[in-house]
């Protein structure tokens, strides 16, 4: 073979085979960050529960009632919670990938994460007693009703009570105080009446006036205790109002700014992106043409399958070995820094942050088994095609000796 066609194979080989590095890299991006399906996969794998548990379990999180309200409502709703966000993620992917035109996130979010019948039906699952309890208690000691009243066995009842209507309420509120968060509402002003609210208060506190008196009202008859409570309970509840009115100020921070979602400079960030994703994708394509094209030069510089196959097996072996070396030493490096992160302290998120870095190195794996197949397959082809012609060659130079010997044979005689 001549020296230029042997510089041209070197040179499109080592072309190629920085090719096949920077797609390793742009496959790895594609199937990983740009996949829709890789990146709610993470979501769904998340083991929020078990989290909060070895949380608590630490010591991390402190328990209280309403941490256990909290854990009670992602056990109920783990899975529906991350259904949710894997809607919201994936009208986010479908706009990125151009298979929808334009991208409204206000209305995903509704439509999905901040749904207001899915957080009702949230709402309506919960058991709010616990937090109702202080609420009541705080009601009753900041009503002034009479000293010496035992009301502690009352508050379950009174809790159960009101706890219908508080997730009634919570039906009118929801819808309203969500468009109010997601912008498609200027104001928000809700009233609730609190009429129910103060028949159970009247209703399971009479029960323990009766049954148990403070100490000057003792020695009275049931119906003069009655009596006494009706007007000492008009008196205290006076300053309980008739409704209840939530407005803006339910959202206000500290400091008076109102809280709510603003999905401006998001949208146009996701623009921008949608043309980069754009473009990467077209370079994607151009970049597998750009490594077929080098292939078939390799090949037509040859014009020989067996030192084609011996080009291109040991270009692809170098390559899958390499592949192989930095897959070892990322799973190494990536196994020492999550140790290194002070929330990896917990086994689970431990645990998950590994499968989540080496699941982004999946597509390596395959790449470089690929390749590594590959580059044995050609390989062999090569030695197979290589001992082939020394066959064919010994066979022909047998062929001419016997020829020779025959020749030679006829001129003596």
């Amino acid at each position: 073979m001549s020296a230029p066609k042997i510089i041209g194979a070197v040179l499109l080989s080592i072309i190629l085979f920085i090719s096949l590095c920077v797609f390793g890299v742009a496959l790895t991006v594609k199937t990983t960050a740009l996949n829709v399906s890789y990146v709610t996969s993470l979501v769904e794998d998340i083991p929020v529960t078990d989290i909060i548990e070895e949380a608590l379990l630490q010591g991390d999180i402190e328990e209280s009632e309403q941490m256990d309200i909290i854990i009670g409502v992602i056990e109920d709703n783990e899975e529906a919670i991350k259904e949710r966000a894997v809607m919201f993620i994936t009208d986010i992917y479908d706009y990125l990938n151009s298979r929808s035109d334009s991208i409204n996130l206000t209305q995903s979010l509704g439509d999905s994460v901040l749904n207001a019948d899915f957080i009702i039906s949230i709402v309506e699952g919960m058991d709010l007693k616990p937090l109702l309890k202080d609420f009541i208690e705080n009601i009753i000691t900041d009503s002034g009703l009479p000293a010496g009243l035992s009301y502690s066995d009352y508050v379950d009842d009174i809790a159960a009570d009101i706890e219908p209507w508080f997730k009634e309420q919570s039906v009118l509120i929801i819808p309203m105080s969500l468009d109010y968060v997601l912008g498609n509402s200027d104001t928000f002003e809700v009233t609730v009446s609190l009429i129910t609210l103060k028949d159970a208060l009247k209703n399971n506190l009479k029960q323990s006036f009766l049954s148990s008196p403070p100490q000057e009202y003792k020695g009275l008859s049931q119906a003069e205790l009655a009596q006494a409570f009706d007007l000492l309970f008009e008196e205290a509840s006076g300053d309980i109002e008739q409704s209840l009115t939530v407005d803006e100020e339910l959202f206000a921070s500290d400091d008076g700014t109102v809280i709510t979602i603003d999905t401006t400079e998001f949208e146009q960030t996701l623009r921008d992106s949608r043309e980069g994703v754009r473009i990467f994708n077209i370079a994607f394509i151009l970049l597998i043409v750009l490594i077929l094209l080098l292939i078939a030069g390799i090949i037509l510089v040859y014009r020989n399958i067996k030192w084609s196959a011996l080009n291109l097996g040991i270009v692809s072996f170098i390559f899958g070995a390499c592949l192989l070396i930095f897959y070892l030493s990322s799973l190494r490096i990536i196994s020492e820094a999550v140790a290194q992160q002070e929330m990896a302290a917990m086994p689970v998120i431990h645990d998950w942050l590994i499968r989540l870095s080496t699941g982004a190195l999946f597509p390596l794996l395959i790449l470089l088994i690929v390749f590594i197949v590959i580059g044995i397959v050609l390989l062999v082809t090569f030695f197979i095609y290589n001992s082939r012609q020394q066959l064919d060659t010994a066979s022909m130079y047998n062929d001419k000796v016997e020829y020779k010997e025959d020749d030679i044979n006829k001129s003596v005689e």
